[in-house]
């Protein structure tokens, strides 16, 4: 260009040149167009486009007199308008006359989430997405408990001066997506639908946001957890959990298979284990060598077995639960959620009602020779063909042998707060343990 720019021969008038039109819009699928270069002198066009590949041009010189300039425009597939700037240039000996046209190309009309697919747990929680449009757009949403904002937004302009690396974000615009605390027993969905209408055409996109259930995950095994009366989050199942590699009621990895519902035996079946839980030790509930001085302060850190975050309940935390306590020595809360004043006692069946799950998996307790070896069936305690009393492991010590439990009794229909003891002053018997999430 610059080279057929002196090649040519300057204008011995004072030259003059004209488009018969300054701008046009046209939309993104292009098309053809066309305009007059009037000039008492030889001319040139040039072009500045932001994509010079999209354009065809009937000419680019001509002589003086008037010219019917075509130009094609094929179709914009990027996702911003484009222009196309059109300068006629006449030359002179001492001057050049110039004349401008512009073509404004649209761009389809797009709309994308920064996600389409996103997972969360059922604590909930304040999240961050990016909506990318070059059209103004808004949002739907399908279910309860979600918040989002903005619903709407339109595309930035570029300020003069932008750098040219913030262009790419100049369409995108962030919403804060908050999700409430979620109670419910299976996965729910969200879906957000964003809507950008074009020149010619509707855009969508979608969002779908899953909330999981409540559960705890604890070596590989979901369990179910839930907000109870009392406003804090508890494991709703015994925990099963054992490492690999361990001899359950060998006596002395401290775990042992719930008892049997039909004889003074363990229960070991897949099933049995699963719906029951496992029996756990103290030393192994609460994963330290259990002394005098360590089970004094074991509820300062009653952490134990249970997943950071969570923790075996202490006492207060059953009693603000039940509220009973077998103890006359402790103050009972009788406006505990699960205590049935009417019978003066913590209520087992209030407690089933609200799905803390009290199927009962018994207990283990040593004779004069502490705990005993699998297949002695003495060392499993239940009536035959029949559970009646479980005990749920509190951080709390009684004594230095002898914790505080929640005793579920099925024959009375009591969850109470009361001891695990034990026969000799070896180590208190193997319990069943839950997990209270911290506050």
């Amino acid at each position: 260009m610059v080279a057929a720019l002196l090649a040519m021969v300057a204008c011995t008038n004072e030259p003059e040149i004209s488009i018969d039109r300054t701008d046009l819009q046209m939309d993104y699928k292009g098309g053809r167009c066309e305009f007059n270069v009037s000039s008492n002198c030889e001319w040139e066009i040039f072009c500045n486009s932001d994509n010079e590949d999209l354009l065809t041009i009937s000419q680019t010189e001509g002589p003086s007199g008037e010219q019917n300039i075509q130009v094609i425009v094929n179709e914009n597939d990027s996702k911003s308008i484009l222009n196309h700037y059109f300068t006629a240039v006449a030359h002179g000996k001492k001057r050049d006359a110039l004349a401008y046209f512009t073509i404004t190309q649209g761009a389809p009309a797009y709309v994308v989430f920064s996600k389409n697919v996103f997972t969360t747990d059922y604590i909930g929680g304040e999240y961050e997405f990016t909506v990318s449009s070059n059209f103004p757009w808004s949002i739907s949403v399908k279910g309860a408990g979600i918040t989002v904002d903005p619903m709407s937004g339109t595309p930035k302009t570029k300020a003069d001066g932008d750098d040219d690396e913030e262009e790419e974000d100049e369409n995108s615009s962030k919403i804060t997506v908050t999700i409430d605390e979620y109670e419910g027993d299976v996965n729910r969905d969200f879906e957000l639908t964003v809507t950008a209408i074009g020149d010619d055409t509707v855009v969508s996109d979608k969002l779908v946001i899953t909330q999981n259930r409540p559960m705890l995950v604890i070596g590989k095994r979901e369990y179910p957890i839930k907000k109870m009366g009392d406003g804090r989050w508890w494991m709703v199942q015994n925990l099963c959990y054992s490492t690999k590699g361990v001899s359950i009621g060998d006596g002395v990895c401290g775990i042992w298979y719930p008892c049997s519902d039909t004889a003074l035996d363990f229960d070991s079946s897949e099933a049995g284990i699963i719906g029951k839980g496992l029996l756990y030790s103290d030393a192994t509930a609460f994963d330290t060598n259990i002394t005098a001085t360590t089970a004094k302060r074991m509820e300062n850190t009653p952490q134990g077995i249970c997943p950071d975050g969570w923790h075996i309940p202490k006492l207060n935390e059953y009693l603000a639960l039940v509220g009973k306590s077998t103890n006359t020595e402790l103050e009972v809360n009788t406006e505990a959620p699960y205590y049935d004043a009417a019978r003066n006692h913590g209520s087992l069946s209030m407690l089933e009602e609200a799905g803390f799950n009290t199927t009962m998996s018994g207990y283990v307790q040593g004779r004069s020779k502490g705990f005993e070896a699998n297949g002695d069936i003495q060392g499993y305690l239940a009536s035959r063909g029949y559970i009646t009393t479980s005990y749920l492991f509190c951080s709390t010590a009684y004594s230095s042998t002898m914790w505080y439990a929640l005793v579920l009794n099925r024959t009375a229909n009591t969850a109470d707060v009361g001891m695990m003891s034990n026969f000799t002053t070896s180590r208190p018997f193997a319990g069943s343990v839950r997990c209270i999430k911290d506050e």
